[in-house]
């Protein structure tokens, strides 16, 4: 150890005192952190997967130069032997030599330490996504150093030896492409999938970009770093003639063959994995092992997929994960069985599976330098009971991330004794487009969907656990009084709805002017019972969104439909800050549009005395204001925010026991004629008092238009629908499986001045670092120098 020691101390104080090594670093730190800000703003994505994407390029150059001299400059000086003669053993010289560079890199590779210090003050990053992008890249390190090490000792010259580890180094990169790989299986098949699980670099750190490190990742560098290490160690030692030189290059070939042949057998192992993503996106989740719990008989899940041969290389191991996912289902309940067919091998097979719902798809593959199309199948069948089959048509790679919520919540849904029913109330006037895309949303969710006009001989459909009032306009009396009983009864009711919607159109200058056209509220006189108020005015915010419109506009002797953009602060946008991260509603949300809103007002006394639960689920930024709803064309004085602003509450979910309105007294229909009597709910008067009631949920949002057609398809509206309609409708289990859905975090606006100076600190800071550090060094060992001189000569040199 004492050697290993020496040897690392000396290399690594050696690259300190190089100024070819600061200029490595200085370059490096440029780059690197230049790609990564170049495009950082423009995505606003909270995490380092665009750090870690073309680092394997980059980290290669510059591994390629730093390890170039390592040995070679050694032979060429002939200072090897002299290193050799040191009481030392050759495996503590390649030990010594190989930490010492590689402790020299990883201090390198701290100047990128800024960026996740820069992702924690501008927003919320992943931690574990983090540190498991930078393990990965720690041991693409070692692999790298490792290749640069052994082909620096067998030549004499520098750029020789940068060339051939660059190239190596590149060859492994490309290996691991798509592209490569599947031109490689169109001339050899099975040869491309071969080396891209045997050698390819890209396969084996993408696992780490996701903040989930499986076993055989890591095992990947580190037996190709064990094995250029001990290949290294051939060398030197060979400088001695310890061993005989005819030797040498089979001990490479069957070397290096085993490290091939170990790596692609791991390849199609299953081994642990440990998941350090913060919300555990790669573990199974306790609602799956809830939802499984409850299965009365057997489950029956086949994978139906093709053969490897004819799968294109990036979904080669697609069969792996989905069976390694199988398989724990399966540990967890043994009612749970699986199998994996091939339906190419059976046409009879395919002929039914072709009735049932499960066809192959086009999928596009490189064959003999031609880009064809071939058609595969990939798809998963879930038989329980008598049940109607649940498919889930295609299963690409793509699909991991959200293949448990796939399967648990058509599990779920299987088990349930019945589908359950979703009324929906909205109006006839609202948007041309509808709620089209709202209805498929719920049925999607395994949910019945029922239009209901709540009407004296149209009301409540039976058996209605959920009630969705989207935008209805104008309700009379007893429909409000027909809403707040089933809310009494436990239901679950969603508002949405605001005081106005917008009408674009263009002025007489060509500018596009928004008109608001004020909504029926009638509502509110149902929602001051429980002390909350949908408020007449609607909400503008600097925090807004541009959109694109159609407008017909004159091209010449034509008309044309242009998309012309918007950008009004009633387009107003609700980041992660604005959300409320504990509850499930808003867990693993991103960003939603808030078109056309109305803010919230909220009465907590009033709330309080009925012992209600008020949870505000997101609100504005605090950069809100709000206009009265009157029609008229909105002036450029009413879009321009006055000197105070505020955060406004814009959904709030209520839960308890909610009273009867209207003191419990049913308003006659339209229409009926009244008796002059007082006629109770149920004509008792202890329901009228509130003393059976159930605990009931009442969600409301302050815009309907952001579940319209067109509209809940940007950011994540549809999710919060679903959202929504799953806790309210379904108890909620699965929500915590839906906000694995969701990785992605975006940070909040950034004002220009302070995105310019996070420019700076990052690109320049850490590069000035290393300069200034450099510089120290460089005065420090001439003013020794000098010293020394003086006390041998008594002057200066």
């Amino acid at each position: 150890m004492r050697g290993v020691w020496v040897i690392l101390k000396k290399e690594y104080l050696g690259y300190l005192r190089s100024p070819l090594a600061y200029i490595f670093a200085v370059a490096f730190l440029l780059v690197v952190n230049g790609l990564y800000m170049n495009t950082f703003f423009l995505a606003r994505v909270c995490d380092m997967r665009a750090f870690f994407e073309p680092f394997p390029v980059i980290l290669l150059v510059f591994v390629s130069a730093l390890t170039m001299r390592v040995w070679a400059e050694e032979r060429k000086s002939g200072t090897l032997g002299l290193l050799l003669s040191f009481p030392f053993s050759t495996r503590a010289l390649v030990a010594g030599k190989f930490l010492g560079t590689y402790l020299f890199a990883l201090t390198v590779l701290g100047g990128t330490l800024i960026i996740p210090l820069m992702l924690a003050v501008l927003g919320d990053p992943d931690g574990g996504a983090l540190l498991a992008g930078y393990l990965g890249a720690a041991l693409l390190l070692a692999f790298y150093l490792a290749l640069g090490l052994f082909v620096s000792a067998l030549f004499e010259d520098q750029i020789a030896s940068f060339v051939i580890t660059s190239v190596a180094g590149l060859a492994c990169i490309l290996a691991g492409t798509d592209l490569v790989s599947s031109s490689l299986d169109s001339w050899l098949p099975g040869a491309g999938s071969f080396l891209r699980n045997a050698l390819g670099i890209i396969p084996h750190l993408s696992p780490f970009l996701k903040g989930v490190v499986p076993l055989r990742e890591p095992l990947f560098f580190l037996i190709y770093t064990g094995v250029f290490l001990t290949l290294n160690h051939f060398t030197v030692a060979g400088y001695l003639r310890h061993f005989r030189r005819k030797l040498f290059y089979p001990s490479v070939v069957v070397w290096l063959g085993v490290a091939v042949v170990t790596n692609a057998i791991l390849a199609d192992m299953r081994l642990p994995r440990v998941d350090l993503t913060e919300e555990k996106l790669y573990t199974l989740s306790p609602v799956t092992r809830k939802v499984l719990s409850r299965l009365k008989a057997p489950l029956r899940i086949t994978y139906y997929v093709s053969s490897p041969e004819k799968l294109p290389p990036a979904m080669r191991n697609l069969t792996v994960e989905v069976r390694a996912l199988l398989e724990e289902l399966s540990a967890l309940n043994p009612r749970v069985r699986y199998a994996v067919v091939d339906p190419g091998r059976d046409p009879e097979l395919e002929r039914k599976l072709r009735d049932r719902g499960v066809e192959p798809f086009a999928v596009q593959t490189i064959e003999r330098d031609k880009v064809s199309v071939r058609r595969v199948y990939s798809a998963i069948a879930i038989s329980y009971l008598d049940k109607p089959e649940e498919i889930i048509p295609q299963i690409v790679p793509d699909s991991l991330s959200t293949l448990e919520y796939d399967l648990v919540s058509r599990i779920y849904k299987l088990t349930l004794p019945r589908k359950p029913v979703v009324a929906l109330l909205t109006g006839n006037e609202f948007l041309s487009g509808g709620f089209r895309t709202a209805r498929e949303l719920f049925r999607a969710l395994g949910l019945e969907v029922r239009e209901t006009p709540l009407t004296q001989k149209e009301g409540l459909p039976r058996k209605t656990r959920l009630l969705v009032i989207l935008s209805p306009g104008k309700l009379n009396d007893r429909q409000l009084f027909e809403i707040g009983r089933f809310l009494h009864r436990g239901g679950a009711v969603l508002v949405a709805t605001s005081a106005a919607r917008f009408s674009y159109q263009t002025g007489p200058s060509g500018e596009i002017l928004a008109t608001p056209l004020p909504q029926d509220l009638s509502l509110d006189k149902l929602l001051r019972t429980y002390g909350l108020e949908i408020r007449r005015e609607f909400l503008l915010d600097r925090q807004m969104v541009t959109m694109a419109i159609s407008q017909e506009r004159e091209m010449g002797l034509f008309r044309a439909l242009v998309h012309v953009p918007v950008n009004f602060p009633m387009q107003v946008q609700i980041l992660p800050p604005q959300m409320n991260r504990t509850s499930p509603l808003t867990h693993g949300l991103e960003a939603l549009l808030y078109l056309w809103g109305s803010p919230l007002r909220l009465d907590s006394s009033k709330i309080k005395a009925l012992g209600l639960k008020a949870t505000v689920l997101f609100t504005s930024s605090a950069g809100a204001w709000t206009e009265k709803a009157e029609p008229g064309p909105l002036s450029e004085a009413d879009l321009k925010p006055p000197a105070r602003t505020g955060a406004y509450p814009l959904a709030v979910l209520l839960e308890g026991r909610f009273p009867l309105p209207f003191n419990g007294t049913a308003p006659p229909w339209p229409g009926e004629k009244s008796s002059g009597k007082k006629k109770t709910a149920e004509g008792s008067g202890a329901e009228a008092s509130g003393k059976e009631a159930r605990s009931g949920r009442l969600l409301v949002v302050g815009s309907g238009a952001m579940f319209a057609d067109g509209i809940i398809d940007i950011f994540d509206n549809a999710l919060f629908l679903a959202n929504a309609a799953e806790a309210l409708a379904l108890g909620g289990e699965l929500l915590s499986l839906r906000a694995k859905l969701k990785p992605v975090r975006y940070l909040p606006p950034i004002p220009a001045s302070e995105r310019l100076l996070w420019r700076i600190v990052v690109v320049f800071c850490p590069a000035l670092f290393w300069i200034l550090f450099g510089t120290v060094i460089f005065w420090r060992r001439r003013a020794r120098r000098g010293k020394f001189f003086e006390e041998v000569s008594g002057e200066s040199p």
